[in-house]
Order: structure tokens, then C-alpha cells, then sequence
């Protein structure tokens, strides 16, 4: 008997040994989060003098990247290093807290419970290591420039103003993140004086990237001395740095140079004439030279860029095309037709064929314009034009064709740079019935003397434009659901350009339409009205 019950206890103390928690399994469905049940140091406490805060809970809890998830403004000296029990999330400070501050901890989702991974939501703490809890708060909305639309997670920070403040280098005093509806608000600041900035922090190192951030600001200095919750900022992309080559790509026929942006225009100058080669961006990125000389020798050449912000580069870069082999096969030249094969087109006809390479000569007599299956229409040089380094080509002529347009291209029509051709195609069109298409009509009001309409689709793509029209009229429109909006064109020059953080220069501004969530709907034979104000 003595020896069972000996052998039970070992048992007994084995078992109690080994055990660790583990979510129940089964029974009714956990909905409930975690609830905060004590603090150390309490919320709004003062004269707070430890390194070390804890958080106890009702329940076990899990804690999902303390690092990144919790916010602390301002912020420490030092890192925090996070120690997670069963009920209970501790943070230790390698450094002190700065004397007569109020620091604010926002554990955004970062405490969950254990079971269903319920977030804590709207958990914050406040304390301060003075006298005083600093009371007054700083909130708005945060939108992207180019839509309207509401963006989450961006940061936005106050900083102390000096003669070197950038957020490039600086990372902010007090700062927050954006919820779902791009909305924020920073509690427990102290009155004073704060630069403002917002930018979208991909890396979450605080420190703002041109480029790969977009990023707004408030022009002037925010003088806080009561609360301000009606901010707004538009985030605009921007570069402070000039464009550069990041990579190229060596073929038989082709080299090409791939930017680290899109580039706007470009010029090119080879140290040796001789030398000179067609080229052109095949992509906004990427630049290419074809090897119409089917040369293997090396090129130099000067190649000078700007991107759509004006940032310029000039390079100096020397090349050679890779020696042919028998397995490399040269691409064929292609072309892409606006509109594309089986559409319809107007009386006034327009149609444009962008080509894979630039070409050197068009074979007019292959070229052939034919109206209502049968008749001939006669081209002139008059009729079309070349761009983009001999790769667009624009075909414009009036024809009184009552039902169908035809272009057929002959084999060979297009000889490109390389000495390859086209092959035979031909594009099938029907004359446009207004009666399939929707119109749209409207009136904006403003006091500014240049500015764009575009008419976009529901996701953002520019459909069509107008300048400086007050009454705008934009016909012809597939049926579809669209959007509205007004760029003031500062400049004149035709298009929105962008600002620059680190030279206090704010975008264009952009104006939405935005009644009935910004779309407006178009019908087929139907004609819709939509005002737009632009302050």
C-alpha cells in the first residue's frame, strides 16, 4: 500500500511538473477581449519615477510584436525590452523616463487574448514623471493625394521646431497612426509649438524615405494652445534626390538602363557621332538602345533625365551590345492599336500604334484605308505623324463612311531600326453610335484662373481631360461608373505637379467630387450632371 501511494506522488509531481497552459478545447466560442484590471503606474498618475511598466489582465494573453504595435509618445531615450506572463504584459526601460514629461502608450492591437486572438482595443496608459498631466490633443484626417480616399496606418508627428528639422534625419516628438478611416488623434500634448508632418512609414523606423514614402506636412508652424482636431493632410509622392540608373540588361539587339524612377523626358549625346543609336523608354523606367548598326564595339555616351518632379541627372555611361549567339532568338516587332481591333471609332477618326521598337521607314503603299468594306481613301503625308522617337504612330482623317472602317497593313508595312518588320494585320472598326454612350456635363465653381478637369473611372485611371473649361463637356463615355476631379494648375504647364518636403513646397492642390461617395454613374444615351466646387 505504502509503495502505491509512493509511486501516485511521483506520478502526481511529474505531471504538475510538465504542465503549461493551453486554450481549452471545445465549449462556447470566446468573444470577449481582454480587459485592463490594473496598471502599474496607474493611468494619469504623476510623478512617476520607475523604468519599468506593467499591465495585469483578466485573462491569459498573448502579445503580437510589442516593438512596432506599441506607440509611446514621446518617445524613450532608450528601448524597452517587453516580458510577457499569463495575465500580464511588462515593459522594462533601459533608460530612464525624461523628468516633467507625459508619456502616453497606446498598445493600438498588440494585447490579445489567448484563445480567439480577441484584441484590447483602445488601450491606452498615461502617466508623468512631474507634477502635471499634459492635457490638450491635435487629431484630423489623413487622405492620398491622387484619390481622395482615406489612408490607414500613416504616421503623423509633431516635432519641436529648429533650424535643422527634417523628417528625413528627425524622428518626431509626438507622433500616432492612422485608423481605418486615414483618421488620427494625439492625446496628452503639451502646449507649444510643433512642425507637422504625416508620411506613410512602410519600414516603421519613424524616419521619413522620399520615394518610397509618400508623405504631407503643414506649411507653418502649429501654435498649440488649445485643442485642434480639424487637420488634414494629403499625401503626395516626392523625391529629394536625383534619378538613377539602378540596373541594366545586355542583349544582342537591345541595351537598356532601368531607373529608379519614371522619368519625364530625356536627351542623349554619343561622344562619337559615328556612333549614335535609335532609343526610347519602352517603360516610364526603363530606357532602351537598339543595335541598328549591329555593332559589338563599346558606345559612350551622355545621357541627361528628369523626372515628373524636375529632379535631373546627368551620366556618363559606355556600353556594349552581348555577341550573338545561336541560341538567343531576336524579338519581333510588335505594335499595340487605340482603339484596339473590333471597336468603334468617330467620322473624325483617330487611331495610334505604339510599337515595340522605333521604326525608320513606313511603306505608304502598304498602308491602306478602306471605308464601308469597299472604297479606298487616299493618304497623305498630312494625315499622320510620328512621336516618341519614331514609335507612335498617329493616324488622323475625316472619312464619310456610314458603317465600318478598315485599316489593313500590309506584310512589311513597318520596317524598324533593327531591319525587321511587321506582319500583316488588319483593324476592324464600326462608325460610333452617341446613342451607346453616356455624357457628362457640369459646372466648376472657382476663382482659379488654370486648372484641369479629368474624368477618371471608379479606379483612379485618367479616362479623359479638359483645361481651364468652366462648363465642362466630356461626350461619348462607355456606360460605367466614373469619377470627378480638378487639378489648380499653379503653374500652367498642363499637369499636376507635386511638392517637396524638405523645401516647404506643397503639392498642386487636388479637389474631388464626392457626393454619393464620389461616383457618378453613366447610362447609355444619357446625359448627367455633376458641379464641382474648388476653393
Amino acid at each position: 500500500m505504502k509503495q502505491a501511494l509512493f509511486l501516485f506522488a511521483i506520478i502526481a509531481v511529474i505531471l504538475n511538473s510538465c504542465s503549461q497552459y493551453v486554450a481549452p478545447v471545445g465549449g462556447k466560442k470566446d468573444t470577449l477581449a481582454p480587459v485592463l484590471i490594473k496598471s502599474i503606474p496607474l493611468n494619469k498618475q504623476k510623478n512617476f519615477k520607475d523604468k519599468t511598466v506593467e499591465l495585469f489582465f483578466n485573462e491569459y494573453i498573448r502579445v503580437e510584436n510589442p516593438n512596432q504595435k506599441i506607440l509611446i509618445t514621446p518617445e524613450p531615450e532608450g528601448p524597452f525590452k517587453a516580458r510577457i506572463r499569463p495575465t500580464s504584459l511588462r515593459l522594462v526601460f533601459e533608460k530612464p523616463f525624461k523628468d516633467s514629461t507625459t508619456y502616453t502608450f497606446n498598445f493600438t492591437d498588440a494585447v490579445k487574448d489567448i484563445t480567439e486572438n480577441n484584441p484590447a482595443l483602445n488601450l491606452k496608459l498615461v502617466f508623468s514623471t512631474g507634477d502635471t498631466i499634459d492635457s490638450l490633443r491635435v487629431g484630423g484626417k489623413v487622405t492620398d493625394i491622387q484619390t481622395g480616399q482615406p489612408v490607414q496606418n500613416t504616421l503623423v508627428g509633431l516635432y519641436l521646431p529648429s533650424d535643422t528639422l527634417t523628417p528625413t534625419k528627425i524622428k518626431p516628438y509626438f507622433f500616432t497612426r492612422t485608423d481605418t478611416a486615414g483618421v488620427f488623434l494625439l492625446e496628452n500634448v503639451k502646449d507649444g509649438r510643433y512642425r507637422i508632418f504625416a508620411f506613410d512609414d512602410k519600414n516603421l523606423n519613424l524616419i521619413l524615405n522620399p520615394g518610397p514614402e509618400k508623405a504631407a506636412f503643414r506649411t507653418d508652424e502649429l501654435d498649440l494652445k488649445a485643442n485642434n482636431d480639424t487637420l488634414n493632410f494629403q499625401l503626395f509622392s516626392f523625391y529629394n534626390t536625383p534619378p538613377r540608373s539602378v540596373r541594366t540588361q545586355q542583349m544582342v539587339s537591345t541595351y537598356t538602363y532601368v531607373f529608379d524612377r519614371g522619368i519625364e523626358n530625356y536627351t542623349v549625346r554619343f561622344e562619337n557621332p559615328a556612333d549614335s543609336l535609335p532609343s526610347y523608354f519602352r517603360t516610364p523606367t526603363e530606357l532602351t538602345f537598339f543595335n541598328s548598326r549591329a555593332t559589338t564595339d563599346t558606345v559612350r555616351v551622355q545621357i541627361a533625365v528628369t523626372d515628373s518632379l524636375e529632379n535631373k541627372a546627368e551620366l556618363t555611361q559606355k556600353f556594349k551590345f552581348r555577341t550573338p549567339t545561336r541560341r538567343e532568338t531576336a524579338e519581333p516587332v510588335t505594335f499595340r492599336a487605340t482603339p484596339a481591333d473590333n471597336g468603334d471609332i468617330d467620322r473624325k477618326m483617330e487611331v495610334v500604334l505604339e510599337f515595340s521598337k522605333p521604326m525608320k521607314q513606313m511603306l505608304v503603299d502598304s498602308v491602306r484605308l478602306l471605308t464601308d468594306s469597299t472604297n479606298q481613301v487616299a493618304l497623305s503625308p498630312q494625315d499622320y505623324r510620328w512621336e516618341n522617337n519614331q514609335t507612335r504612330f498617329i493616324l488622323t482623317k475625316t472619312t464619310t463612311a456610314r458603317n465600318t472602317i478598315i485599316l489593313r497593313l500590309g506584310r512589311g508595312a513597318f520596317i524598324s531600326a533593327l531591319n525587321d518588320s511587321t506582319a500583316r494585320a488588319e483593324l476592324n472598326y464600326t462608325i460610333r453610335d452617341p446613342e451607346k454612350y453616356g455624357v457628362l456635363t457640369g459646372k466648376v465653381n472657382t476663382t482659379a484662373k488654370q486648372f484641369i478637369v479629368e474624368l477618371l473611372d471608379e479606379n483612379f485611371k485618367l479616362v479623359d481631360k479638359q483645361l481651364n473649361n468652366l462648363n465642362y463637356r466630356f461626350v461619348t463615355i462607355k456606360p460605367g461608373r466614373y469619377r470627378l476631379r480638378v487639378i489648380v494648375d499653379e503653374n500652367g504647364n498642363g499637369r499636376w505637379d507635386s511638392g517637396n518636403v524638405t523645401e516647404n513646397r506643397q503639392p498642386e492642390p487636388i479637389y474631388f467630387f464626392t457626393r454619393n461617395k464620389g461616383i457618378i454613374p453613366i447610362k447609355a444615351n444619357f446625359e448627367v450632371s455633376a458641379d464641382i466646387d474648388v476653393f
